[in-house]
């Protein structure tokens, strides 16, 4: 087997799409946290889901667009990512601009939102030597974020907080920029200008037969390979799975062969862990994959 390596090709307008995703999501998921921080908020738990969120967004965009460069998907990812955690922060410096324009409205008689806005920056210039938002990160990171578990509270405040949003900024920069790099990594037909097709099932083999089975494909014996394949689809786990995507524009070019590992851990949860993915030309597919022609559906087997 041929190794796989994306050809790291990113047409023009996949690159709009990809970086239009990162600023739209990064917006509204950004925007929808911090309407919803004005109620609750869980630090960690929340960038996550943020995380994920821009993250899967970007994968599609990745997708649609037909990036096969991870390098860029990485790049507009970590963008995708700053636009989400800067939009919660900044949708929370206008949750603070709005409440204290109420309670001005309500205590003061302070009416004219122009008139409030000065005054709030009045108050943070005083307060933190900064005005506008870069004083709101200020005031909030010396007022302190409050902690609560069950009966007891605690207090993060200063460098801590400048500490944990760093923390956080991590997190959902991470999670942003990895899912859409896993998706530009995926096998592409440059042949047929498309994305593979769904993994489909080819057989399973036992796991001692894990180091013989890859050591036939690197070795091109699909034969020998095949040999070690058996069709039964309820053989126990541990197990080893082999996978052929083809592409259904282009039938007869190089279909991805994927050697995953199968296990059940202790919840009785299948697992599978790839070892081994690579390239084979039609005749050497036709050679591990005798009772597939061209179909793209097939049982897969269960634990």
């Amino acid at each position: 087997m041929r190794t796989y390596q994306p050809s790291n090709i990113a047409p023009s307008q996949g690159v709009a799409i990809l970086a239009i995703s990162s600023l739209v999501s990064g917006v509204a998921i950004g925007g929808a946290t911090a309407f919803i921080s004005k109620f609750i908020y869980f630090i960690v738990l929340f960038p996550i889901g943020m995380g994920f969120a821009t993250g899967a967004a970007m994968g599609l965009a990745v997708k649609k667009g037909k990036i096969r460069s991870p390098i860029t998907a990485l790049g507009l990812g970590v963008l995708g990512g700053l636009v989400t955690y800067g939009s919660l922060m900044y949708g929370q410096y206008i949750n603070f601009q709005q409440e204290t324009e109420k309670i001005m409205e309500r205590e003061y008689n302070v009416t004219d939102k122009n008139q409030a806005k000065e005054q709030i920056n009045n108050f943070l210039q005083q307060e933190t030597g900064s005005s506008g938002f870069v004083g709101f990160l200020k005031m909030s990171a010396k007022e302190g974020i409050t902690i609560s578990r069950r009966s007891s509270s605690f207090e993060i405040k200063d460098n801590f907080a400048y500490l944990l949003w760093l923390i956080e900024l991590g997190i959902v920069g991470f999670l942003a920029a990895s899912i859409p790099f896993k998706s530009a990594n995926e096998p592409f037909s440059e042949e047929g200008n498309e994305w593979y097709g769904e993994k489909q099932w080819v057989g399973s083999a036992t796991e001692e037969s894990k180091d013989e089975l890859i050591r036939l494909l690197n070795m091109d014996d699909m034969s020998g390979a095949a040999a070690l394949l058996s069709s039964q689809t309820d053989l126990p786990t541990p197990r080893i799975d082999v996978y052929s995507q083809s592409c259904a524009g282009v039938p007869f070019s190089d279909s991805v062969i994927t050697v995953s590992h199968i296990s059940t851990n202790a919840k009785k949860q299948q697992e599978s862990k790839d070892l081994l993915t690579g390239l084979v030309s039609e005749s050497q597919r036709s050679l591990l994959v005798p009772q597939i022609s061209t179909s793209t559906s097939e049982t897969t087997p269960e634990a």
